[in-house]
């Protein structure tokens, strides 16, 4: 029988991280999007690298069909993301009609702030926990990332 106590705080405490490393993130994002007129950003295009980031260099037809919007205006944005040095594109040396989206290393520094976190709080479980700790502990993850979430498995592979 499931332990609903357990159960229950297991789910709170993964609503908990994910708010806190959203709401970090986001803050943290929002404190480096600077006012300069010719590379100011919108809510709406820091999503979209974020997007773009995670897809790892779709191409734009990708990136259109994700977020459901015509290919005219997912160009019209990509352009202007383009112009303020957030991303480049990237032709195709097979289809020449293809280009690959690459987020630039001014997009890198503004969206990182994740990542870095993630990489102290990596060195402060291995303060906390004991290496045969962790090793459960790593299981548990691993399995809910490639075996539990299989029905949010097509959001990463673009297949909407």
């Amino acid at each position: 029988m499931r332990n609903t106590v357990t159960g229950d705080n297991i789910a709170q405490d993964l609503y908990e991280i994910y708010r806190k490393v959203k709401l970090y993130t986001f803050h943290r994002i929002f404190r480096k999007i600077t006012t300069k007129e010719e590379d100011s950003l919108t809510a709406l295009e820091v999503l979209s690298l974020d997007l773009i980031q995670g897809m790892d260099n779709p191409t734009q037809t990708e990136f259109a069909r994700y977020i459901n919007v015509s290919m005219p205006n997912a160009t019209y944005k990509l352009n202007s993301l383009e112009k303020k040095g957030y991303l480049t594109k990237e032709q195709s040396a097979e289809d020449g009609r293809i280009f690959y989206l690459r987020v630039t290393e001014k997009t890198r520094e503004l969206l990182g702030t994740s990542e870095r976190y993630l990489d102290i709080l990596y060195r402060r479980l291995q303060r906390e926990f004991k290496p045969e700790e962790l090793k459960v502990f790593e299981k548990v993850i691993h399995t809910v990332s490639k075996d539990l979430m299989v029905e949010l498995d097509r959001y990463v592979e673009y297949k909407i």
